[in-house]
């Protein structure tokens, strides 16, 4: 069998350098099955509000989506408030101590 990888990075690059990187994690659950976690989304100062974190966000949902995960989360902290309003207003909402995005187009 294919080893299957717990992560996936992936860098965005601007002319040959690098301008953001996004990390998910996958775990697999006896009773809830594939979940998929952003560790780490970092765009350069010089790049933000640019498109590049979105596009990172939508690669890492879309990486997620087909190993079919129903959920994308983020277990931000009190220190990445700015992360954390940003993935609001992308439609993540509040779950706890976590924000998710739902990956199966069902409303909620």
């Amino acid at each position: 069998p294919a080893a299957d990888p717990g992560g996936h990075l992936s860098l965005a690059e601007r002319d040959a350098s690098p301008v953001g990187l996004v990390h998910i994690t996958y775990a697999r659950h006896l009773l809830a099955g594939q979940r998929a976690t952003l560790a780490l989304l970092v765009v350069a100062p010089e790049a933000r509000r640019c498109g590049v974190g979105a596009g990172l966000i939508d690669l890492a949902a879309a990486r997620a989506r087909r190993r079919g995960c129903p959920l994308l989360a983020w277990p931000g902290s009190d220190a990445a408030a700015c992360g954390r309003d940003w993935l609001r207003r992308r439609g993540w909402r509040e779950v706890g101590a976590h924000l998710l995005v739902d990956l199966t187009g069902a409303a909620g």
